[in-house]
């Protein structure tokens, strides 16, 4: 009876870690397949406002059989509001290289160029401006990922 009860509080604690990294994992968005890179899915995991600065959070999975090495310079990336007919592109710092990551080289800004191994993945994200009249979804635009449509907007 006492080894039982030793083993409470591990299982316990078990039982907290489980469930809060389902909680704080959080649900995808959204997913898109690539039109480049064979294999390879893209996950829309956030999209945040604050102090009007979108922040979008992806996270690129292979789900292929052989390893992929997607390049996505961020100068190609943007955020469109199709209702205002408005594209909004990634933000830069006071140097000229775009606020986003990871980066692998500041080739034209910066870019992300990381090689996915099948079955693993790789995260990104990228800031940009809050588009100025409010609109209630947005598009989100990567090279070599189909567009992520519809994409709600509140703060």
């Amino acid at each position: 009876m006492i080894s039982f009860l030793k083993k409470i509080p591990f299982v316990l604690i078990m039982v907290f870690f489980i469930s809060a990294g389902t909680v704080w994992s959080g649900e995808v968005i959204q997913t898109q397949e690539s039109d480049s890179w064979e294999g390879v899915e893209v996950d829309l995991l956030s999209l945040k406002i604050k102090n009007n600065i979108v922040t979008v959070k992806f996270k690129l999975r292979n789900t292929g059989s052989e390893e992929q090495r997607p390049k996505i310079f961020y100068d190609s990336c943007f955020i469109m509001d199709e209702t205002n007919q408005k594209k909004y592109y990634a933000l830069k710092d006071s140097d000229g290289f775009f606020i986003a990551g990871p980066v692998s080289d500041e080739n034209r800004g910066g870019r992300f160029w990381f090689g996915i191994q099948p079955g693993k993945s790789k995260g990104m994200w990228i800031k940009f401006p809050e588009p100025a009249d409010n609109p209630e979804t947005i598009t989100i635009s990567i090279p070599g990922v189909f567009p992520f449509e519809e994409i709600e907007l509140k703060k």
